[in-house]
């Protein structure tokens, strides 16, 4: 049912848009920002203090009383952080998923999630809400903060957490219809209560009714709970989440949804009671259990069982439960409403609306539990009012200044007990919110800790390369524009810097591209025509590489359009340099076309090209995957010499025998008579 679904894609493109944001590595950390310690008895407390809404910013740390159940405890860390937003070109994602996860247990970066959940937004409150959410992240990111996305349909380990917002903000500003309440966006189990329940009788049509919305709410607050949970191990700071929601009901146990219903209002003939699925023969003479009027299985057995338990759910139970977690974990709420000042809950239409009195209860309801949220996890609530972006300014200001105060527990015990903790200050009128409390390690838990920071050896061909794999992160295919960059060491250092473009260029423009290593810049300029998808651009810095080499590509708008641009790191290193990457195959004709990032079709030729200094020369190549073994798979090297005099060994590989992956090339080869190994991975899709 292709209608039903085009929402529902919608949804999870806009996810999968968002979700691949990282793109660069990670900016080093300052060294004059102080340390603070990791021992099993050190706690962390993010304090916002407010006086009239308003954040207070000159307190001292006389001004604060700490408690720990009770027991008041020495401030031995404090510090003011005031966040400035940072532009674009400040921020470094993460360029692994290990670096990425490395980055969340930064003390000092503040981590927030935005949490879509597209089942509780409609199509209106979706693109209402788009722009001030897009402004509200760039007040509130600075350049060391963490920002990912989440859905209900994800789970929280798939969460890619990145610096950039330009990708969160083009992917909620050009997939904006991703809500999908009140639309008939279905998935396949919703799609099995209708096959289940076809009798469209008054009284049987709020049974699959109220199975869906049982469902979809169950599935949002198990995605919280995880979320929270998971969270809660990735670090012990503070983490905010971003809800975006029209809020939940929070059903409760309802007998009466498993109440036989009349299906035949003529003769008052009841459903059938649950009992053994028929046996018989399908369209393609199986036997099978269940429906066999259709080429799919239908098991009523599933939609009675999924019946009784959804009738049984206590969802309010639940709800407070993940607000428990959440305090214990460190994680407040911040819940927006993106309807703005809603007048009612549900639409005229297609289905008749409850009357006033019920629609204004449902909406009361909705609007308080998102209220309850916030307000019981130290977070805010932009809820009933007609000026969102009033509402998310005033989060903005909170998440933008607050206290960092550290201490030593006066209870070293290793007991795993919950430990309360209450932060006052000396100063009539404010009011202060803070971590709430946590969890105590256990001597299992530290021990644990400390095995985990010693892993199981691997061998070292397998190490080599997981650790080339983990350079596919930053893949982002569907990215309007993507560019990669190469450096040979010399008494100089040689960049080479390739872009590749979605699409060709619809008219002649130039990519303005700059090189920056510490004090040492280098520009340049390369042309793009009519039609042409890629360029390959050299610059030259005049002195050996020490240090990371930031480069910065921007592609001219053409025709009104925006402009394109992206950012590379490259770290410095001797030996044989990275190659250069080149595709050929249906889209590019019999061209060789510079690749601006590690991703083939199993159609396209690859080609990668490693430049060679006077003294080098490569030996050998071959194709290994994902766990370092060799592959039967020709690997064709030769050498080139460009206009410039440049040495280039290329290896080609036909990319045809292999199945969709990740895989690693190997080439081999020697610099000034020593040995070196280039591991470059790379991807191959169908």
């Amino acid at each position: 049912m292709p209608s039903r679904v085009t929402l529902l894609s919608s949804a999870l493109t806009i996810v999968a848009v968002l979700s691949l944001a990282a793109q660069t590595t990670q900016k080093p950390p300052d060294p004059q920002r102080p340390t603070f310690k990791t021992e099993a008895n050190y706690v962390r407390v993010d304090v916002y203090p407010t006086q009239n809404g308003s954040p207070v910013k000159d307190l001292t740390v006389a001004d604060f009383d700490l408690l720990e159940d009770g027991i008041s405890q020495k401030i031995d860390a404090f510090e003011f952080v005031q966040v400035r937003a940072g532009m674009q070109g400040e921020r470094r994602d993460p360029n692994t998923i290990a670096e990425s996860r490395e980055a969340l247990r930064d003390p000092r970066a503040r981590v927030f999630v935005l949490f879509l959940d597209v089942p509780h937004v409609t199509v209106h409150g979706s693109w209402n809400i788009r722009e001030p959410l897009v402004r509200l992240i760039d007040r509130i990111l600075a350049p060391d903060d963490l920002i990912g996305i989440m859905i209900p349909r994800m789970s929280a380990s798939d969460i890619v957490f990145a610096r950039k917002t330009e990708v969160v903000a083009g992917g909620l500003r050009d997939r904006w219809p991703w809500g999908e309440r009140f639309t008939l966006a279905e998935d396949e189990r919703e799609m099995m209560y209708q096959a289940c329940y076809p009798w469209q009788t008054e009284d049987m049509k709020p049974v699959v009714r109220e199975m869906v919305a049982r469902r979809r709410e169950r599935m949002t607050l198990d995605s919280l709970s995880e979320l929270v949970r998971w969270l809660r191990y990735q670090r012990e700071e503070r983490k905010a989440i971003l809800t975006v929601s029209e809020g939940w009901l929070l059903f409760q146990r309802n007998d009466d949804l498993t109440r036989p219903r009349v299906i035949d209002p003529r003769n008052g003939t009841l459903e059938p009671i649950p009992g053994p699925e028929p046996i018989g023969t399908g369209p393609d003479g199986r036997i099978r259990i269940g429906n066999t009027m259709g080429t799919e299985t239908i098991t009523k057995t599933e939609c009675d069982r999924d019946r009784q338990y959804l009738s049984q759910i206590d969802n309010d139970r639940y709800f407070r439960d993940i607000i428990d977690d959440a305090n214990r974990g460190n994680a407040s709420f911040y819940t927006v409403d993106p309807r703005g000042l809603p007048v009612f809950d549900s639409p005229i239409g297609p289905e008749p609306p409850p009357p006033p009195s019920v629609d204004h209860q449902i909406l009361t309801r909705r609007l308080d539990n998102l209220q309850v949220l916030a307000n019981n996890t130290d977070g805010l609530a932009v809820v009933n009012s007609n000026d969102l972006e009033k509402g998310l300014r005033r989060m903005a200001d909170d998440l933008t200044s607050y206290y960092l105060l550290g201490y030593y527990s006066t209870n070293a015990k290793l007991d795993g007990r919950y430990r309360n903790i209450k932060v006052r200050v000396n100063r009539p009128g404010v009011d202060v919110r803070a971590r709430k409390g946590y969890k105590a390690a256990t001597e299992k838990e530290v021990t644990e800790a400390r095995n985990a920071a010693a892993p199981a050896p691997v061998p070292e061909h397998v190490a080599l390369a997981r650790n080339a794999l983990e350079g596919l992160a930053r893949l982002r295919g569907s990215a309007a524009f993507r560019a990669h960059a190469i450096a040979l060491q010399g008494d100089t250092a040689t960049i080479w810097v390739a872009g590749e473009l979605a699409a060709p260029a619809k008219e002649s423009t130039t990519a303005d591209i700059t090189a920056t290593a510490g004090e040492l810049t280098a520009s340049a300029t390369a042309a793009l025509a009519a039609g042409q998808r890629g360029f390959v651009a050299p610059l030259v810095l005049k002195r050996r590489l020490t240090e990371p080499v930031d480069v910065r590509v921007r592609v001219a708008p053409v025709s009104g359009a925006l402009p394109f641009t992206d950012m590379v790191r490259i770290e410095p290193s001797d030996g044989l340099a990275q190659p250069l990457m080149f595709r050929r195959g249906p889209s590019t004709g019999n061209r060789l076309e510079p690749a601006g990032e590690p991703g083939f079709s199993r159609t396209e030729r690859a080609r990668f090209e490693i430049p060679l200094a006077a003294d080098g020369k490569v030996t050998a190549a071959r194709i290994l995957d994902r766990n370092g073994t060799p592959l039967e798979l020709p690997v064709t090297l030769s050498e080139r010499t460009d206009a410039s005099g440049q040495r280039w060994s290329t290896a080609d590989v036909v990319l045809a025998p292999l199945g969709a992956g990740d895989y690693v090339i190997e080439i081999t080869g020697s610099v000034a008579g020593a040995e070196h190994k280039r591991l470059t991975a790379f991807r191959v899709s169908r």
